[in-house]
């Protein structure tokens, strides 16, 4: 159970609908036999038809099946409690695989039904599959099986090694407040005409139009098909992703299949993957001056070693790797 690609809208992938998809692509090469449930409610007529359709395919399809296995960054407060009742009553193995780094704070800041609520269903499934491991150690605490499954991508296209530093900056994601735009913006008017920063990704929320960035240095280029993201980043030398919040995010370990290094934020779990300065450099969430500082760190020679070392990071998060990892936890579970 997961969420799908839009239908006719592949460049609105997140994250987690990327690495949704790849898995199952891994799981037919395996020759896994599985039952997909897509959880994506843009797929459907409306929120209520979603979820209505949703819990009618669980209650259905769960009859010829081993192992029920939601993969989620929000829906499991929904669907989770459903698909452990439905599990421990027809004998399913269950797990969830929880996307995203912000369980933790979410359930210190909650308040005492939501905090017994979500303890319930982090307890009671059979598995947990945490994408950081600051998450693993915190599911831990209420369930032992619990397992680091860190976000993956495959290697789809091999660089030119070593690559040239030509002062190419580029962001690729969602194109909204918390994931940097302004602090890009205001960094590129300090910068001389021999930088280049270029933005991609799809306006969420209305808080962004391509009209706001007519006046500024930073050009807004629009948003990617999924396959068009590496071919992209390969025309530029270094990813900026300077977000408020983000748990391992893909656009980093995309960025390191090819060897480009990263400008990021010292998040948790951002500073799990990102090496300080062997590949990339971490800065302080909505610091403007260090985004400037780390901009102008780059040269043609801690270049080229930076972007080896990205190159090299990348193995540890081979998908097809963590697909044969996750099955064979299924199976022993």
């Amino acid at each position: 159970m997961g969420p799908r690609f839009i239908k006719n809208r592949r460049d609105l992938a997140c994250g987690t609908t990327v690495l949704f998809e790849d898995l199952l692509k891994h799981l037919d090469k395996m020759n896994v036999q599985y039952i997909i449930i897509d959880t994506h409610k843009k797929n459907y007529n409306n929120i209520f038809h979603a979820y209505f359709s949703i819990l009618y395919q669980l209650l259905v399809k769960q009859r010829d099946c081993t192992h029920i296995s939601l993969h989620s960054s929000r829906d499991y407060m929904f669907l989770g409690i459903i698909i452990i009742l439905l599990g421990k009553f027809f004998n399913k193995k269950t797990s969830l695989r929880k996307f995203a780094g912000e369980a933790e704070s979410e359930y210190k800041n909650a308040g005492i039904l939501k905090k017994l609520y979500m303890r319930t269903i982090f307890t009671n499934f059979d598995l947990l599959f945490a994408e950081t491991k600051y998450l693993v150690s915190f599911f831990s605490k209420m369930n032992k099986n619990t397992i680091w499954f860190p976000n993956s991508r495959n290697r789809t296209l091999k660089p030119n090694l070593p690559r040239k530093f030509r002062k190419r900056f580029v962001f690729i994601s969602g194109v909204i407040k918390e994931k940097g735009i302004e602090e890009i913006l205001k960094a590129a008017r300090e910068l001389d005409e021999s930088y280049t920063i270029e933005i991609y990704g799809a306006l969420f929320n209305n808080e962004y139009t391509e009209e706001d960035f007519e006046n500024e240095k930073v050009p807004y280029k629009g948003a990617l098909q999924a396959e068009e993201v590496i071919p992209t980043l390969n025309e530029f030398d270094v990813l900026l992703l300077p977000s408020y919040k983000e748990g391992y995010p893909g656009i980093i370990l995309e960025a390191y299949s090819i060897g480009l290094p990263v400008i990021a934020t010292n998040l948790k779990g951002i500073s799990e993957i990102v090496d300080e300065y062997k590949t990339g450099v971490l800065i302080d969430p909505q610091n403007v001056q260090q985004l400037i500082d780390a901009i102008k760190y780059f040269d043609n020679v801690n270049y080229i070693k930076m972007s080896n070392n990205a190159y090299k990071k990348f193995d540890l998060f081979r998908s097809d790797n963590r697909s044969q990892e996750f099955i064979k936890v299924l199976e022993n579970a």
